[in-house]
């Protein structure tokens, strides 16, 4: 994590992404500029976070390990949104882990000198409701399509979600377990995808060969 130091540029992100926005207290005084390399972990999972963030720039991703060691992907986190709010109300102590999938810029909001301020602070409250209840109905959405469309409409849209500098690398159990399906039957559409030329299996993963042609099986339904 590399804190933002820069007077102009904090300037400039306020004034085009005013965080004050969201509170009816003051809130830049507890508040940092972040950056998170792609893969650097904005989370850690089993802490309890000290920060509230939100996310300015970039895609990240929401995991938790199993006791077996198995890891489960639960959602992908897209500019703009908050990480960290559930453990900030209390709904869970520590923290799922959440990575960066690309290069991340946030707001970091030092919660443990303004959480009181922050927890009645109705205006934010009422932002948060509204960013919740989005969330609970964008799940409910990706879900019905899961069920609903072919894994290879399916796959495209996750490794358009997931890529970072047209370099898919997710390991496949984890994307066979967040899809629905076989890992089998998941080895089978890749396989596909790179005998079409849209993918080219390389050391580092899969690099996208033909982005368009992509799109276009991703906007299938």
């Amino acid at each position: 994590m590399i804190k933002i130091n820069n007077l102009k540029t904090i300037e400039d992100y306020y004034n085009h992404f005013p965080l004050s926005d969201y509170f009816d207290f003051d809130i830049r005084p507890y508040t940092s500029i972040v950056k998170f390399d792609n893969e650097e972990a904005i989370l850690q999972e089993g802490e309890k976070p000290n920060y509230l963030y939100y996310l300015i720039y970039g895609r990240a991703k929401l995991f938790l390990s199993h006791e077996n060691g198995r890891i489960s992907l639960i959602n992908f986190l897209n500019a703009p949104c908050f990480i960290g709010e559930m453990e900030l109300l209390g709904a869970q102590e520590a923290a799922n882990g959440v990575t960066a999938i690309t290069p991340c810029t946030c707001y970091a909001v030092h919660i443990n000198d303004c959480r009181d301020s922050i927890l009645n602070d109705v205006k934010f409250l009422r932002h948060l409701c509204l960013f919740l209840s989005r969330k609970a109905i964008g799940n409910t959405y990706n879900y019905s399509r899961n069920q609903s469309w072919p894994l290879e409409v399916r796959l495209a849209n996750f490794i358009l979600l997931t890529a970072c500098n047209g370099l898919y690398r997710e390991k496949h159990t984890e994307a066979a377990e967040f899809l629905g399906v076989t890992y089998r039957h998941l080895l089978y559409v890749l396989a596909d995808f790179v005998k079409r030329g849209i993918l080219k299996k390389t050391a580092q993963g899969y690099y996208i060969q033909d982005l368009a042609a992509l799109c276009n099986i991703s906007e299938r339904k």
